[in-house]
C-alpha cells in the first residue's frame, strides 16, 4: 500500500513540474493576484470575472521572471479573457485530453504570486446541463468554488490538458474545455492575422469525444466564430468594475464590507446613461449585493437584458440611487 502511495505522491509532483511553466500569477494589486495559462508564446488565457481593468499587467513566469503585458479581447459569456505578452516567451501546452469520466482523478493547478505552482488533487464531479448549450457545457468538479483557482489549468491522471478552471454562476468548480479556449483564442486573433504568430497548431487539435453519453464543447471548424446558440449575449452594464473593501468609516453607512468600485465608463452605455462616474462605489443592484465573486456575473444573465434596475452606490461618501437599463453586452 505504501508503494502505490509513494507512486502516486511521485506520480503528481512529476505532472506538476512539466506543466509548471504553463503557469503565471498575473499580479493585480498589492499581494494579490490571478493565475493564466500561457496558451501561446505571446499569448496568456484567464478568468474574465477575475480580472479587473487595467491599462497594463505585471505577470511572474515559473521561473520567477517579471514581464509586462498588455489587456487583449475578453468574452464574459465564456468567462475567458487574454493578456498580450510584450516579450514573447517558450511555452509547449501539455496534450490535449481527448476525453473524461465522472469520477476520474484530476489536478487543479494553480499559481502562487511568485509563479510557483500550487495544486489540489480532485475528481470530475459530472457535466452540468443548460438550456442554451445543452450538455456538458463544463465539467463540474468535486471542489468548493471558493477554493478553486481562477484561470488555473486542470490535467487528467495522464497529464492531458482538460481546460483552465473556472468557476460557475451558482458557485461551482468548474472547467472551461480546451476547445472552448481555442475557439476563443482564434477569435482574439483574427484582427491581427498577419502580425500574429501562426496558430494552426490551435486550430488542427483533435475534438474533445463525447463522455459517457455527454458531449463536451470542442474546437469548432470555420471562421473560428462561436455558433451563436454557444455563445448568448448577456447584460452589459458599460462599466469595467473592481473588487474594493468599503473603509471602515463608510461600512455603517454602506450597510456592507466589501463592493466593486467603477474603474472605467464606457461612453453612452448603461452605466452612462444612468449617470455612474468613474470612481464610484457599486454596492447592490434591485437589493442584491455585487461584492460575491460571483454575484454580478449571475446578475446579468441573457434574460435581464432590456430590463431596468435599481443601482445602489456610494459617491464621496454618501449613498445614492438611480435606474439603469441592462443593455446586451456589445458584439466583440
Amino acid at each position: 500500500m505504501s508503494q502505490l502511495l509513494s507512486q502516486l505522491s511521485e506520480s503528481i509532483a512529476l505532472l506538476v513540474a512539466n506543466a509548471a511553466p504553463i503557469l503565471t500569477a498575473i499580479r493585480i494589486g498589492a499581494n494579490r493576484h490571478v493565475t493564466g495559462l500561457l496558451w501561446r508564446n505571446d499569448l496568456i488565457v484567464t478568468a474574465d470575472q477575475a480580472l479587473p481593468a487595467a491599462a497594463s499587467y505585471t505577470i511572474v513566469l515559473s521561473t520567477g521572471a517579471l514581464i509586462s503585458v498588455q489587456p487583449g479581447p475578453r468574452d464574459p459569456g465564456h468567462n475567458l479573457a487574454s493578456l498580450c505578452l510584450d516579450i514573447p516567451v517558450s511555452v509547449a501546452l501539455p496534450e490535449l485530453a481527448r476525453s473524461a469520466t465522472i469520477g476520474a482523478l484530476v489536478l487543479a493547478l494553480g499559481a502562487n504570486f511568485d509563479g510557483s505552482p500550487t495544486v489540489r488533487l480532485t475528481t470530475i464531479h459530472g457535466f452540468p446541463r443548460s438550456p442554451v448549450t445543452g450538455p456538458a457545457a463544463a465539467i463540474t468538479l468535486d471542489l468548493a468554488g471558493e477554493r478553486a483557482t481562477h484561470g488555473g489549468m486542470v490535467l487528467d491522471a495522464e497529464g492531458r490538458l482538460l481546460g483552465m478552471t473556472s468557476v460557475s454562476p451558482g458557485g461551482d468548480a468548474v472547467v472551461v474545455p480546451h476547445g472552448v479556449i481555442a475557439r476563443f483564442v482564434e477569435a482574439a486573433t483574427v484582427s491581427e492575422a498577419s502580425a500574429a504568430p501562426p496558430i494552426s497548431h490551435v486550430m488542427t487539435l483533435p475534438a474533445v469525444q463525447p463522455i459517457a453519453q455527454v458531449t463536451v464543447p470542442a474546437a469548432g471548424p470555420g471562421n473560428g466564430q462561436t455558433p451563436a446558440t454557444h455563445n448568448p449575449r448577456r447584460g452589459w452594464l458599460g462599466v469595467s468594475l473592481q473588487p474594493i473593501t468599503v473603509p471602515d468609516n463608510l461600512a455603517h453607512r454602506a450597510g456592507q464590507r466589501t463592493a466593486r468600485q467603477v474603474v472605467s465608463i464606457a461612453r453612452g452605455g448603461p452605466a452612462d446613461r444612468a449617470g455612474l462616474r468613474s470612481g464610484d462605489v457599486l454596492l447592490a443592484l434591485d437589493g442584491s449585493s455585487t461584492s460575491g465573486n460571483h454575484a454580478l456575473r449571475a446578475f446579468l444573465a441573457p434574460e435581464r437584458i432590456g430590463s431596468e434596475v435599481e443601482v445602489r452606490l456610494m459617491r464621496d461618501g454618501l449613498i445614492h440611487t438611480t435606474i439603469l437599463t441592462i443593455a446586451a453586452q456589445p458584439e466583440p
